[in-house]
């Protein structure tokens, strides 16, 4: 990815090259959180406090993205020219939905989330391009936070008319799976965490999803893989095992049959694009 030296507006929203950060790192923004979002072999570790006092530390690599207090130090080892993205945010700019669920985010947290990602993929282009004004500042901070409000904050924890399964314990599942993915994963774990029987949380989850839990599962290894082919510092071979393949050609099998095309061909198909 191309880096920049160059930075959006000081208002809603603050997007910054990894390895501008490493040049000068500190923020203005004194309220707020980052969203660390590092690229190919760039491990970033975030270590501070929280609200209590109590120490944190977190280590962050793609294709994970991690939010944290906007003061909190960030440090990478042996690496000289981190690649990535930082994105800073402030509330005093946002709607009145993300300001709600704002200050129940969680500020220490590590999870995959192709949107953010992707959000950073595009803010970067437009960062790179010069052409972030303030509006477009403060309209991808708004977009952003009512994202991570909705799928983090207290709003998940609503339940929609003649849903069988509420949104907070979808998500519950949703970051078991995530932080899981490498390892097998049964229908009776996934149970366990919403106090069903497995047979019954089989049945409400294709209600509420569309998707019978293990081909949720297998879905989510294969979007998991899409974002590790996507960083070329990963090794193929070892994107089948981080996803949870068993074999390289069990891989390669599934990966095909959901998207039509081998993980090689859509590294190089990816690769072409980004030239």
């Amino acid at each position: 990815m191309k880096q920049a030296t160059r930075s959006t507006p000081d208002h809603g929203l603050r997007c910054q090259p990894m390895n501008v950060v490493f040049t000068d790192d500190a923020p203005n923004l004194t309220q707020g959180f980052r969203l660390v979002i590092p690229t190919g072999s760039t491990v970033v570790q975030a270590a501070g406090c929280d609200d209590i006092g109590t120490s944190q530390s977190i280590l962050i690599s793609a294709p994970f993205v991690a939010i944290i207090p906007c003061a909190t130090p960030l440090a990478t080892s042996a690496d000289h020219d981190p690649k990535g993205w930082v994105i800073a945010l402030k509330p005093s700019v946002l709607g009145q939905v993300s300001q709600e669920s704002f200050g129940i985010v969680p500020k220490w947290s590590k999870f995959w989330d192709p949107f953010l990602r992707e959000a950073a993929d595009t803010l970067g282009a437009l960062n790179s391009a010069d052409l972030i004004d303030t509006a477009c500042a403060d309209a991808f901070a708004d977009v952003i936070s009512m994202h991570i409000a909705l799928r983090y904050g207290h709003c998940a924890g609503a339940e929609e008319p003649d849903m069988p399964i509420t949104r907070q314990k979808l998500a519950r599942i949703q970051a078991f799976v995530h932080e899981n993915i490498a390892e097998t994963i049964l229908v009776e774990q996934l149970a366990v965490l919403v106090h069903m029987s497995a047979s019954k949380f089989a049945r409400v989850f294709k209600i509420a999803t569309g998707n019978p839990p293990h081909l949720y599962v297998t879905l989510e290894r294969v979007k998991f893989a899409r974002a590790m082919l996507c960083e070329e510092a990963i090794p193929l071979v070892d994107v089948g095992a981080r996803a949870g393949f068993q074999t390289q050609q069990h891989f390669t099998d599934v990966f095909h049959r959901y998207t039509g095309v081998t993980p090689r061909a859509f590294r190089l198909a990816h690769r072409a694009v980004g030239r």
